[in-house]
């Protein structure tokens, strides 16, 4: 499975310039590996005046082609080839001619790029083609990503608009209410996109569930946790035989009751393993369920670095004595060019630190007092997580749906029943958002060497 990742407004560029008349146009895209993904970071448009064209072909001249390998090299990027066919309307596919072209480029490639993959997509007026090569062989693309305020998944098949290699969705009276409200193509999105929901507690069950009933049918499940009694208060379709269970099974066991057919993968680990990583940066959508400050630091970069549209939501209660006093949560949407968590101010680097320490390590500053605070658990209710994951879902509705952009912040004040947003500006020293690495370069994975057992001092 390979993805093409790339934000709307080079989208928008790109499609202007390959699609502006009736003649055949070429540009190129520079990106970055993130495992399956291609994460998209610049364009070379190519000018008419450097094109050369055919009686049924067009290529770039050698000089500008030369331009653009040298920059890739330099800045150490993958290139993926783009042309048009702008005659071709519902359905888009390589020509013969673009088949023996890119089988030359590639042999080129390969004395003067060696070891890099290579890519190329055809452009037609509603489709998209494409090709990944590694060496002399390729493998077809999955599909392209467009992230923004509102995601689109365009089919790397040629079919039109969204992808339908899993998912020629044939939608029955069950979403007969959601398609008059979302119409065809907005089911079909959400039957088409792939979702990895982090962290199956009070918020994240309830969330899984939603997304079932929603007609998501490409689901990671990650939980490394147990159920245990104090969880029954919350946990959506928990009973007391339950209890021991793995907190993944059970939330496959409620998805697969509401779509048996559906293709789940769950993943008991802590997100910080390697397998859990893995199942995460594979999501077109990803939902952070999680309640540590350290799991949203490593959900938070992994999003940021691997492009994914991520979805994080909390709640909270303040109950010194036994009386809440303060109650609410928060759901904050990041896309490409937004402020991200760390930001926001949602995630205390300090304590993330703590939390991915070793147990013997934490237990040892602990009793020496380098580490303050306690294991008392929080209380949570289950009406306030629903109301959370209902906000949760609503923007992964809005993302998909485009029936509005999605809000970036939106906090909801139980006390007073008070829904509102916040308004948060990009901080240009974030430790995140700042950082050069992307994709594979950024090491997202260096999580799953740390806090491995170690000796220490008596």
């Amino acid at each position: 499975m390979s993805v093409l990742v790339i934000a709307d407004d080079l989208w928008s560029r790109l499609r202007d310039h390959l699609l502006a008349d009736r003649e055949e146009r070429a540009g190129f895209l520079l990106a970055r590996s993130a495992g399956p993904r291609l994460i998209v970071r610049d364009l070379v448009l190519i000018p008419d005046d450097q094109l050369e064209r055919g009686t049924d072909s067009v290529s770039v001249t050698p000089p500008a082609l030369v331009d653009v390998m040298n920059r890739a090299v330099r800045e150490d990027m993958i290139i993926v080839e783009a042309h048009s066919h702008p005659q071709s309307w519902e359905t888009v596919r390589f020509s013969d001619l673009d088949d023996q072209g890119q089988r030359e480029m590639v042999v080129y490639l390969a004395d003067v790029m060696p070891g890099r993959t290579y890519g190329a997509i055809v452009v037609g007026q509603s489709a998209v083609a494409g090709r990944l090569w590694h060496g002399r062989r390729w493998t077809p693309l999955d599909h392209v990503l467009v992230t923004g305020p509102h995601i689109e998944l365009w089919s790397g098949d040629g079919s039109p608009m969204t992808r339908n290699s899993r998912a020629s969705v044939r939608h029955s009276d069950r979403y007969d209410r959601q398609v008059r409200a979302f119409g065809q193509e907005g089911q079909s999105k959400i039957a088409r996109c792939r979702v990895a929901v982090v962290g199956e507690g009070g918020i994240g069950s309830i969330v899984t569930v939603q997304l079932a009933h929603l007609g998501v049918r490409d689901i990671a499940l990650i939980d490394a946790d147990r159920v245990e009694e104090s969880n029954l208060n919350r946990l959506a379709g928990a009973t007391p035989s339950d209890v021991g269970q793995l907190k993944v099974d059970l939330a496959e066991v409620q998805f697969r009751r509401v779509s048996p057919v559906a293709s789940i993968c769950s993943v008991p680990e802590e997100i910080r393993t390697e397998s859990a990583l893995e199942a995460a940066q594979s999501a077109d959508v990803l939902f952070g369920c999680v309640d540590t400050d350290s799991g949203r630091l490593i959900l938070n970069e992994l999003a940021v670095t691997h492009a994914i549209p991520y979805i994080d939501c909390g709640s909270g209660i303040d109950a010194p004595d036994g009386r809440m006093s303060a109650a609410g949560g928060q759901v904050v949407v990041w896309v490409p060019g937004r402020p991200c968590l760390l930001c926001c101010g949602e995630i205390d680097r300090a304590i993330a630190a703590e939390e991915l320490e070793s147990e013997d390590l934490r237990a040892f500053r602990r009793g020496r007092g380098y580490i303050s605070g306690s294991d008392t658990p929080e209380p949570s209710v289950i009406s306030l997580n629903g109301t959370v994951a209902s906000l949760a879902v609503t923007e992964f509705i809005a993302l998909l749906t485009g029936f509005r952009p999605a809000n970036h912040y939106t906090y909801y004040d139980m006390f007073n029943q008070r829904v509102g947003q916040r308004l948060v500006k990009r901080n240009p020293l974030c430790f995140t958002c700042s950082t050069e690495g992307t994709g594979d370069s950024a090491n997202v994975k260096r999580y799953s060497r740390i806090a491995v057992p170690m000796d220490l001092p008596a």
